[in-house]
């Protein structure tokens, strides 16, 4: 069945009803989030507002979908924007009322929000650069293709749970393709390599090789594959069980890639699955022969071109900040807004003094690589959370600052409130999940995890860390870096051990 921008126009109105009903307390929050989660919105903590989600296939941002960005942030009123480790927009802190309002003016900027949540597929991540920076090829486009053609093809099927698809060609392989439930890793012959099977929430594991150089056009047969054989052998009894790594269990790791290629034999043989033809994100814009002054322009590929960074703390921007950008850039030929998966944002195909004025504006971001540490919402706003991840990363922020360390004495973080690792925090240089030490507040140590293509590594649990130990913590790792006159990585990597040496002792 497909599911267009008409179609889900027609399904909105049950969510309005619903909204109605759980905001004045005529339904439960169960009831609620049974429903609202297919429609990209979820109840926060405590019950008085909630949020959007906004699907942004690979974190592309173009002008219409800014315009529409600004002019949310305007009329409504969100608190809290919040770069997502899936490369979409989270609006926070609004009425309930307002929500279904934002949804039906996002369809008018191409943006839905149907599908978001719930057991369905995430917004398809992609590498954010990709097109702008040298590559094997450009997934972008294939990102796109796979975006529209999962929200077609599961509409009215009934999954297990989510289902999280990633692209990748680059070797830090960002979005974390290799640990997905279905990864594409761009080769240098023009072909992908797919893994499948992984996932990193509570018992986390790196994804297998199923498929070796697939060709591109078969994109949509391998996205079938998945999804039939996900409802074939996926958990519908125990939603715990019910992600795609959990049917390694039972079919083995060679019995998962058996059956997976088993169902793309089927899928290849459909003749009703049409090749993948991706359209082309070519980026056509002249260099004015200027060049830029700020140190935070970087080059593009194309010549004369570049891009700008900016990572908002805890990937949390100001709302105003996306008109502050959009009255900046509004009159630039060409120019996108990619997120990342590490709650960066990038403005992109900008000539050099395009990419002054725009640094200017982006001037309050992360300073060092330990700011640009990477947190999910936590449990102030996520029912789901059990710690508040965001506040710890902010305090922690406090504590290099008034340190005065230098960037890269500490290194980037990756924080989650819970275990559903919304940060990725297995897969940190340093990462820490939410948890409690004899009813107190406290967090999981998790070292030497990488996504590195080739080097990808479930990080190893070392202790549990009280919460009101995390900067004691971090504040002597810092000086006994410091002293050594290294950078964090390079300490680490002398000698493991004296992690533990110098602050086992706050470990239990």
């Amino acid at each position: 069945m497909s599911l267009d921008e008409s179609t889900v126009r027609l399904l909105l109105p049950k969510f309005r009803d619903a909204t109605e009903k759980f905001y004045s307390g005529q339904m439960s929050p169960k009831e609620f989030k049974g429903i609202s989660g297919l429609y990209g919105s979820y109840a926060q903590r405590g019950g008085e507002a909630g949020m959007v989600r906004l699907r942004l296939s690979g974190g592309r941002i173009d002008m219409p979908k800014l315009r529409f960005i600004v002019d949310a942030i305007e009329s409504y009123r969100p608190s809290m924007v919040h770069i997502t480790t899936c490369q979409s927009l989270q609006l926070h802190n609004l009425p309930g009322e307002d929500i279904p309002e934002i949804m039906y003016k996002a369809l008018d900027a191409g943006i839905f929000t149907f599908q978001t949540g719930g057991d369905n597929p995430r917004n398809v991540t992609a590498t954010p650069l990709s097109g702008v920076i040298e590559a094997p090829f450009d997934v972008q486009p294939y990102a796109a293709c796979a975006e529209e053609y999962l929200r077609n093809y599961v509409y009215g099927k009934k999954m297990p749970r989510k289902l999280k698809v990633g692209f990748s060609n680059t070797p830090e392989n960002g979005t974390d393709s290799t640990a997905r439930d279905l990864g594409f890793v761009a080769t240098g012959n023009g072909k992908f390599d797919v893994y499948s099977g992984g996932g990193l929430g509570p018992n986390p594991r790196l994804g297998l090789l199923v498929y070796r150089d697939a060709d591109p056009k078969d994109l949509y047969r391998f996205l079938t594959a998945m999804v039939d054989m996900f409802i074939e052998c996926g958990n519908f009894e125990n939603r715990a069980k019910a992600r795609v790594r959990y049917m390694r269990d039972t079919l083995g790791d060679d019995g998962y890639i058996s059956k997976f290629n088993e169902h793309l034999r089927k899928a290849k043989a459909d003749a009703s699955i049409p090749d993948t033809v991706p359209g082309i994100f070519e980026t056509i814009k002249m260099s004015d022969g200027s060049i830029p002054s700020s140190p935070r322009a970087r080059k593009q590929k194309q010549e004369g071109l570049y891009y700008v960074s900016y990572h908002p703390l805890g990937g949390d921007p100001a709302p105003e900040k996306f008109g502050e950008i959009y009255e900046a850039v509004k009159e630039m030929e060409g120019v996108e807004i990619r997120l990342s998966p590490a709650e960066t944002l990038y403005v992109v195909n900008l000539t050099g003094s395009e990419a002054d004025r725009v640094a200017e504006v982006l001037n309050d971001g992360a300073k060092t690589l330990f700011e640009a540490s990477v947190s999910c919402v936590g449990a102030t706003i996520c029912q789901q959370g059990l710690r508040d991840s965001h506040g710890l990363l902010l305090r922690l922020i406090d504590m290099e600052r008034r340190n005065g360390f230098a960037d890269g004495v500490l290194p980037l973080l990756r924080i989650s409130g819970c275990t559903s690792s919304c940060s990725a925090h297995q897969l940190g240089t340093i990462g820490l999940r939410g948890t409690s030490l004899k009813g107190e507040p406290a967090f999981v140590v998790n070292v030497n995890g990488s996504h590195i293509l080739g080097r990808e590594r479930i990080g190893e649990d070392v202790g549990v860390l009280k919460e009101s130990d995390a900067e004691a913590f971090f504040e002597t790792l810092g000086k006994a870096v410091e002293a050594s006159g290294k950078k964090y990585r390079d300490w680490y990597n002398d000698d493991p051990s004296q992690l533990l040496k110098v602050c086992g002792r706050f470990l239990n």
